[in-house]
């Protein structure tokens, strides 16, 4: 085994007990000074998980419920700052705000609601609906320069990967395969992205491959076992990944690691810092160098 990378950036992800036990938290992680902050300790919304960065690393995008509203909200919060996170989706009353992730030049936000591909600036002003032929349109994240959004979508119960290119609003299939389940596609390049499918029909196990926009035949990535549960990728460059696993060996349900794309080296975040990978569950990993 070689030596785990050597970081410096900040990791941004969040921890909950179980899948229904609503009590997930944000946290912050920085590589440099190996400290790791609850960032949502004090603020007035359950469950904040799925945080992304923006691109200058100064505010994160993530998303949550209001107490007494039951609804799922797009906050936006400035990183350090004493005041409550604002919710961007306030005025969009019962709908479902999931998702959110900041453009390559961080004056907007995708996310889902109501099952659409929605776009705002980061005052929460709506300024583009997308239109697919979806019935529900799921996890979207910029790519290409913002030039492209992929996204997930369901049909007859089984979800692919898509491409939909903003300027003539051009939809292209980028993975999809009868019986398998594909979701959560992150892009890595301007030529490719990460994403999470079943390891077979038969064998619903994620696994992580790399995608291509030219529609060549999907990666599988060299750590992939048909036992272990692998998903939530997120790069740190076009070598390196985190990811959420789980495992043998594992602490909890799914833990960080870090893995290595080209030889399928893996390290828990242990290896880091002890605190990280908790008896829970660590996910929605997002790095910002």
């Amino acid at each position: 085994m070689t030596s785990k990378p050597v970081l410096s950036g900040r990791l941004v992800y969040h921890s909950y007990s179980c899948y229904d036990c609503n009590d997930s938290k944000l946290f912050l992680y920085d590589f440099h000074t190996n400290s790791n902050t609850v960032l949502s300790k004090g603020w007035n919304i359950q469950n904040p998980m799925n945080a992304h960065f923006s691109p200058d690393g100064k505010k994160i995008v993530f998303m949550g419920i209001t107490p007494g509203t039951d609804q799922w909200d797009v906050f936006i919060w400035k990183i350090g700052d004493a005041a409550q996170p604002v919710n961007l989706t306030a005025a969009l009353t019962n709908s479902r705000n999931e998702d959110p992730k900041f453009s390559a030049d961080g004056l907007s936000i995708i996310f889902k609601s109501k099952g659409k591909l929605t776009r705002m600036d980061t005052l929460g002003n709506i300024t583009a609906r997308y239109t697919v032929p979806h019935k529900e349109a799921s996890m979207p994240y910029f790519a290409g320069r913002d030039q492209y959004i992929l996204y997930a979508a369901e049909e007859n119960g089984i979800s692919s990967i898509y491409s939909y290119h903003i300027a003539d609003g051009v939809v292209k299939s980028l993975y999809s395969a009868p019986g398998i389940y594909a979701y959560y596609p992150v892009a890595i390049t301007d030529s490719s992205f990460i994403f999470t499918r079943w390891h077979s029909a038969t064998n619903k196990h994620d696994q992580l491959y790399i995608g291509y926009f030219n529609t060549q035949t999907p990666l599988s990535l060299p750590f992939n076992e048909p036992t272990g549960d692998y998903s939530d990728a997120y790069p740190v460059n076009e070598q390196y990944i985190f990811l959420s696993g789980a495992r043998s060996g594992g602490r909890g349900g799914y833990d960080l690691y870090i893995a290595d794309i080209t030889n399928g080296s893996i390290w828990t975040l242990g290896e880091y810092n002890v605190y990280i990978n908790t008896s829970g569950n660590e996910l929605g990993a997002c790095y910002l160098k």
